[in-house]
């Protein structure tokens, strides 16, 4: 492939890396508290680009005062405006507090010794008489750069996976999205870390891979991401309408029988929602009951002339139904009242709304909203 062409790739990729961030940033729709450290860590990753890009076409050559903005270790901030997205993410309603701030000090340090150095190097500021330590500053700045960023990636990995996660960290989201970022953030700091051995070892400059996978984290955070940050925020928040309310909403089922444990499934259902976990089964409303899952099926089928799953078809469906025609939830997408409501996906969404009601969501709204 044509170096050039690679290096047009890149130069394409900061562009659109600073549109998403920017997006991110000041975007109305997708402002949050959450989304905020994301977008600085995206601004940031391009920043690292453009020093790629300015150092890859001598442009220190023409303006030699100008590369102390190469000798900024953006790598030393990068680690930490993700760490903070991650906690943010896990929590939205954790205050960051000063031991936050201290993962700042690394890179603020870095900052003040560059400047230093610079201001006698690049601008002839003043003198600096024994330089011996300046060589020993950047190999320790070097080292602690890629130990800082793994350091930064395990403790994210613990509060991820961990098992028996504290109470200062409950995903309000959808944990998927957060944890093929974090894959992709662990490629980036490995490929990173695999291309400087290489340089180091062979002197061989294919840097490049790594700014077009970085560059391929902006669109993705573009296209996938953005979308999944407007769903997982519109879910936070009709959860947190419908939390405020502390109302039950008595739903009551086309069908009844004098069976105790179908009447028993049916409150279940109603007061309990719990057809709002998407991952309900038989197994889980027989262990509730207290009966074997082959009583359970015999139950339904002599007490309901419907299945257990338009049983909680019916009830989803309903409760889409409740928000769709409340104004409360007017400014938030289908979907994500949908995967409230305990779909588990869009195509499950509407094919449940439109069998039970003949509509599509959309079309449904649209008729009732008078």
């Amino acid at each position: 492939m044509n170096i050039q062409f690679i290096d047009f790739l890149i130069l394409i990729g900061v562009a659109q890396g600073l549109f998403f961030a920017l997006t991110i940033l000041f975007s109305r729709f997708f402002k949050s508290n959450t989304n905020l450290y994301l977008g600085i860590g995206v601004l940031i990753g391009v920043l690292i680009n453009i020093q790629y890009c300015l150092l890859k076409y001598k442009w220190y050559d023409s303006y030699p005062n100008y590369r102390i903005f190469e000798d900024i270790e953006f790598v030393l901030l990068f680690p930490v405006c993700l760490y903070m997205y991650y906690v943010k993410f896990l929590n939205p309603k954790l205050k960051l507090n000063i031991k936050h701030v201290f993962l700042l000090f690394p890179f603020i340090i870095s900052l003040l010794l560059n400047l230093y150095i610079g201001g006698h190097f690049y601008f002839d500021l003043y003198d600096i008489y024994d330089k011996q330590w300046i060589s020993i500053f950047y190999k320790i700045e070097y080292s602690f750069s890629i130990i800082f960023n793994l350091i930064v990636l395990i403790v994210v990995g613990q509060m991820l996976f961990k098992k028996n996660r504290s109470n200062n960290y409950t995903i309000n989201y959808d944990s998927k999205w957060i944890r093929i970022f974090y894959g992709l953030h662990i490629l980036i700091v490995i490929t990173w870390i695999i291309l400087e051995v290489i340089d180091y070892y062979f002197y061989g400059d294919i840097t490049f891979v790594l700014w077009l996978f970085l560059n391929f984290i902006f669109y993705w955070v573009g296209y996938v991401g953005i979308y999944k940050f407007r769903l997982a925020r519109n879910r936070y928040e009709i959860r947190k309408i419908v939390d405020n309310k502390k109302k039950t909403t008595n739903i009551k089922s086309r069908e009844s029988d004098e069976n105790p444990y179908f009447l028993k499934m049916i409150s279940l259902l109603e007061e309990d929602k719990l057809f709002k976990n998407p991952k309900l089964s038989r197994n889980d409303i027989a262990k509730r009951l207290g009966i074997s899952i082959g009583y359970f099926s015999q139950m339904i089928n002599t007490a309901s002339k419907k299945g257990f799953s338009d049983h909680l078809n019916f009830y989803r469906v309903e409760e889409v139904k409740r928000m769709l025609l409340n104004d409360d939830f007017k400014n938030y997408t289908l979907l994500a009242i949908g995967l409230e409501a305990g779909f588990n996906s869009k195509s499950a969404f509407y094919i449940g709304f439109k069998k039970e009601t003949g509509y599509t969501p959309s079309k449904y709204k649209k008729l009732n909203q008078k």
